[in-house]
């Protein structure tokens, strides 16, 4: 899997900018969308667009390559009550 760009995340953990695949490390079937850019699974077919080729078009990843690739929740600090 070779990236182009850094994804940038929105605060509703959303790409903000998707990252630019370079189609020369893809297989036709990862390009064309029929194949997880991540795992290669053709089935069930990707419906996750996880970043885009040059030209904009779609690249896709199933649904746990996808999960993978989000970030981390931040986590949330909580403070004692005071006394």
């Amino acid at each position: 899997m070779a990236a182009g760009s850094v994804m940038n995340w929105g605060s509703t953990r959303t790409a903000r900018n998707m990252l630019t695949f370079d189609p020369e490390g893809l297989t036709g079937a990862q390009r064309d969308g029929d194949a997880c850019v991540v795992c290669h699974k053709r089935w069930p077919r990707p419906r996750v667009r996880v970043g885009r080729l040059p030209d904009d078009s779609p690249v896709l990843a199933c649904t746990d390559c996808a999960e993978a690739l989000l970030p981390a929740p931040k986590a949330t600090v909580v403070a004692f009550p005071s006394r």
